[in-house]
């Protein structure tokens, strides 16, 4: 079983550009698909997971980063237990 401590992340993307707006309104023939922090946090983390993995537990606050993660390794057919308050 991997084990992922998950730590805060926030991304104020929004803010910045509008989360790539201003990028595709510029730039109407843009070829590029443009993600947001979340999304590239997530696919890092899911790349480092060891191939064969069956199973992975998430650990901290179940924020947007994490809800994204679970349902990325879900789709992969990594098990992800819920978290049970004891």
């Amino acid at each position: 079983m991997v084990i992922i401590a998950a730590a805060a992340l926030s991304v104020q993307a929004n803010e910045l550009n509008r989360n790539g707006e201003l990028y595709v309104i510029r730039k109407p023939n843009l070829k590029t698909k443009i993600v947001d922090g979340t999304s590239l946090a997530v696919a890092a983390v899911v790349h480092m997971i060891p191939p064969g993995t069956k199973d992975v537990l998430l650990l901290g606050d179940a924020n947007k980063v994490a809800t994204v993660l679970a349902s990325a390794l879900c789709e992969r057919e990594i098990l992800v237990p819920e978290k049970h308050s004891l």
